[in-house]
């Protein structure tokens, strides 16, 4: 379709406006071809183009074109042109006759897509003409002349020139109106004749007709073709394409009917009558609907707000395609943002890995440390000693972030032999970490610990530490400890700070706390005792306190009993 060729009779606007009209034209009667009836793109193109329409006969009257063998003109300007046989709607409209036509108000959508429905399409050898296809459907506010109105002495006269032309046409166009319309067809009484039965069952069939989707016939189809075809080639041809239409409806994020197809492509994949070498093809289109560009447009599809997706089904989807589908799904688990998505993800992951969890080595050696951390996340959800070995040799890795995870999974764990490597956590170059390992310790009160504890509280490099750390190992110390420690906090006590009172104030401060953990009544004489010694300020102030709440836990312990 080229720009309209301007005309000096014809207004711009008026010119503009009915080269949008045939452009309407033309997009719809493609979306004829294209697409389904309730596609909303083809009902977008059949909308805007009766707008148009309506809007050109509102302004400017009639709408009235002619007909010549490759172009139509209004006014005599050019307005179409298409010299392609096979595609010109001029083309057709001129070999079957037809030379004028006319567009009146009131027009409805519905009679221009049953026009283009005539004109639009290249009719096979076998259909009527266009001109009796157009007849039979009466339409009310579309007419046409033909060539033979044309030589018709009766009805144009003498008529000459473009002027004359024009008054012609307008007797002709008032003549034929004059004509009583063609009979109705007569249908015959029995085929009217419908049980009430048979009429609901009818209108049942038309309401599932309206909304079936397109989509689940190909579907169809293609399985029913699959399921029975026996020759290798055409089992192979339909079995890619299945698969190939598979990875589009996941990149459309269409994920039920992506779902229907790999749950079909799997069956016929377990089905026992299945060939061998079916069942590594049916296998090769499940593992190759997942690869990195389907996980990057279905990772940006699950982490829209507006994708709609159904859990429940996203994930049955990625089950089915399971273990030779893991590394793009272990993918997908490190690009996706949505925290929902990702816990589902390591739901599945789990379920998948839960009888052989070495599939997940590769993966604890990849440079992304988050995906590293969720794949700790999901062998400590395994939590088979298989799970366990693999997690443990992540305890010295370089991220503190992963070392975090490990040491949460052995913060949660029931497994005593796996405690133990808290003890590792102790040296570790984060104080964050050696404190959550120390907090771990103390509250299970695991007594392995004692010794290294009493190392550290012990070693040259203590005075370097954090106040924080070396408060909980002092707290770890009187809880491990009991009255086994009682000499090391005695010293740490009442050592004395002759210069340095800061540093005798810490030093008392770690003793308090230790000696708050021991549940006897050596601790209260222990802290008596310092408070006899020391005479005053913030250091007697502290012990004060001490004494008050060991005095107040024994009286609550003696009320409970």
């Amino acid at each position: 379709m080229e720009q309209a060729v301007e005309h000096p009779e014809v207004g711009k606007e008026e010119l503009a406006s009915v080269t949008q009209i045939i452009l309407g034209m033309i997009k719809t009667s493609k979306g004829l071809r294209i697409y389904l009836p309730n596609n909303p793109v083809l009902i977008g193109f059949i909308s805007d183009l009766g707008t148009k329409m309506a809007f050109h006969l509102a302004r400017y009257g009639e709408l009235t074109l002619d007909v010549e063998q490759f172009t139509l003109r209004y006014q005599g300007a050019l307005v179409y042109e298409n010299k392609d046989p096979k595609e010109s709607m001029a083309s057709r409209l001129h070999a079957d006759g037809i030379r004028t036509l006319f567009f009146d108000q009131g027009v409805e959508p519905a009679e221009i897509v049953a026009f283009l429905g005539v004109v639009g399409f290249e009719r096979p050898s076998s259909d009527d003409d266009v001109v009796t296809q157009l007849w039979e459907r009466n339409l009310q506010h579309i007419g046409y002349l033909t060539e033979d109105d044309f030589t018709d002495p009766y009805l144009l006269g003498e008529a000459e020139g473009a002027d004359q032309q024009r008054d012609a046409l307008e007797r002709i166009r008032q003549e034929l109106a004059q004509q009583l319309p063609p009979p109705p067809r007569m249908i015959p009484k029995h085929l009217l004749m419908l049980s009430a039965q048979e009429e609901a069952w009818l209108r049942k069939a038309v309401d599932f007709e309206g909304r079936c989707n397109g989509l689940d016939d190909v579907i169809g189809i293609l399985a029913a073709i699959v399921g029975e075809v026996q020759e290798p080639e055409l089992f192979a041809d339909f079995t890619a394409i299945l698969g190939n239409l598979t990875v589009s409806l996941v990149v459309a994020g269409d994920i039920p009917h992506a779902l229907k197809l790999a749950r079909f492509l799997d069956r016929l994949q377990k089905l026992p009558t299945t060939a061998p070498e079916q069942r590594q093809q049916l296998a090769a289109a499940l593992a190759g609907i997942l690869s990195d560009a389907t996980v990057e447009v279905l990772k940006v599809a699950l982490d829209s707000a507006e994708a709609g997706i159904d859990y429940v089904q996203l994930k049955e989807l990625l089950l089915i395609l399971g273990i030779p589908s893991l590394r793009a799904i272990c993918e997908l688990l490190g690009r996706v943002e949505k925290l929902k998505v990702r816990k589902l993800i390591v739901e599945v992951l789990v379920e998948l890995g839960r009888e052989k969890p070495a599939v997940f080595e590769p993966f604890l050696s990849d440079p992304r440390w988050y995906l590293v951390r969720n794949v700790v996340l999901i062998l400590s959800l395994i939590g088979t000693p298989a799970a366990l070995k693999m997690i443990l040799g992540l305890i010295s890795h370089r991220e503190p972030r992963i070392r975090r995870e490990v040491l949460g999974f052995l913060e949660r764990t029931s497994d005593a032999k796996a405690k133990t490597y808290l003890l590792k956590y102790l040296r570790d170059e984060s104080s964050a970490l050696r404190i959550k390992a120390l907090q771990v310790l103390t509250r299970e009160r695991l007594s392995f610990a004692l010794k290294p504890v009493m190392a550290l509280a012990g070693g040259e490099d203590f005075q370097e530490r954090p106040l924080e750390e070396k408060k909980e190992i002092f707290l770890a110390l009187g809880e491990l400890g009991q009255e086994s420690v009682l000499p090391m906090l005695r010293e740490q006590l009442l050592k004395r700070y002759w210069f340095q009172k800061g540093n005798e104030k810490e030093s008392v401060q770690l003793a308090v706390l230790g000696l708050g953990r021991i549940r006897s009544r050596a601790a209260l004489e222990l802290l008596e005792e310092a408070r006899g010694q020391k005479k005053g300020g913030e250091v007697r102030t502290m012990l004060d306190q001490a004494i008050a709440s060991h005095a107040a836990r024994k009286r609550n312990r003696g009320g409970t009993r």
